[in-house]
């Protein structure tokens, strides 16, 4: 059974265990994820205490993680010049064309279709093909929740002791 923790970042302490195993830490690995509040976008990293074992389990990537992040690059990669290109073609002539006004909003939002598709495909569908042992290092801790004008982020931790020890240190 999973327990959430809700703690002020700059206040956040982890003992120097492993946040899988509990065995003496020592190598720290950083959880990141973006929340997206309006048109702000915060970018909260936390990092967590891992035995080297556990941590070599998380920072490895698969055969098939790999594979779909390479995707995610071709994918982008053709979504920004395909967006580039039409955006290029479709804007109406006008008297007063500028080619490199032209070229230059083009570039940008073919930059921008790139970001899109490389972020959706690399950040969310390729940690889905992670291989399943080496999910539990990733997701024994997961930044669940997080509220900009007080910087408090709610943690999930997998391994309820654990919460509880942080919650108390926090």
């Amino acid at each position: 059974m999973a327990k959430s923790i809700d703690a002020q970042l700059s206040q956040l302490k982890f003992p120097p265990t492993c946040v899988v195993c509990t065995s003496p830490a020592s190598k720290q690995y950083e959880l990141q994820k973006i929340f997206s509040y309006g048109r702000r976008s915060y970018a909260v990293k936390v990092s967590v205490p891992m035995c080297n074992q556990h941590f070599e389990a998380a920072s490895f990537k698969g055969t098939a993680e790999k594979l779909v992040g390479t995707l995610g690059i071709i994918s982008g990669i053709g979504a920004g010049i395909l967006a580039a290109v039409v955006l290029f073609v479709a804007w109406q002539p006008t008297e007063y064309d500028n080619l490199i006004l032209k070229l230059f909003a083009g570039s940008i939002v073919g930059f921008g279709a790139f970001i899109m598709v490389w972020a959706v495909i690399a950040l969310w569908l390729a940690p889905m093909f992670a291989e399943h042992p080496l999910q539990g290092g990733r997701n024994a801790v997961q930044i669940t929740h997080y509220w900009p004008k007080d910087q408090f982020v709610r943690l999930e931790f997998k391994n309820e002791q654990l919460a509880e020890i942080v919650q108390r240190t926090t």
